[in-house]
């Protein structure tokens, strides 16, 4: 059956596609921007040029270390290593409780109902857990309150009309009732 149906497709309408594809991409192609080659070696030299001045900043400050190392004395080299090491530990520490943080404070803020977005622009290098839930619980209130004044905005309803009853007809059954309930009396 599907064979039949491929059949049907005529091939005019198959070069319509094929056609439609072609100038698609040919499109595709005008849209992108065609650089001459000085432009390019322009780009490429800008490149290399910047690379080159990392690499060559990033040299002199290994060969000034090294330079300080081979005038100090074995007891001062190894002391100049090890506080290198501390500093190295130290901050390598403060990544670590900056993630440990950021993952507290993202199930804190998901337990209290708020957006991640809120709170991922907060400093947790320079931030302590306690600081970090009290920022959290305000922006929870200060949020809620937000909210809050805009669904009674939002809710807001016109005061209902006061109808007459004279132009009402009377419910039958009401009536009914009413008319027993003076009969009795």
């Amino acid at each position: 059956m599907e064979k039949d149906n491929e059949n049907v497709v005529s091939s005019a309408e198959k070069e319509q596609v094929t056609d439609g594809n072609v100038q698609n991409s040919q499109e595709e192609t005008q849209n992108e921007k065609m650089y001459s080659r000085s432009e390019l070696n322009k780009i490429l030299n800008a490149e290399r040029n910047k690379l080159k001045n990392e690499l060559t900043q990033e040299f002199e400050t290994k060969k000034s270390e090294a330079e300080k190392l081979a005038k100090m004395g074995v007891e001062e080299k190894l002391n100049y290593e090890l506080n290198q090491k501390k500093e190295e530990i130290k901050t390598l520490n403060n990544q670590l409780n900056s993630l440990n943080l950021k993952s507290q404070a993202n199930s804190y803020a998901s337990e209290k109902g708020l957006p991640l977005g809120y709170i991922e622009d907060f400093n947790y290098a320079e931030e302590t857990a306690e600081t970090i839930k009290e920022k959290i619980d305000k922006l929870v209130q200060l949020r809620s309150k937000d909210l809050d004044v805009y669904l009674k905005e939002k809710l807001k309803q016109p005061s209902p009309k006061a109808i007459e009853d004279n132009n009402m007809p009377k419910d039958p059954y009401l009536q009914g009732f009413n008319n027993y309930m003076k009969k009795k009396k």
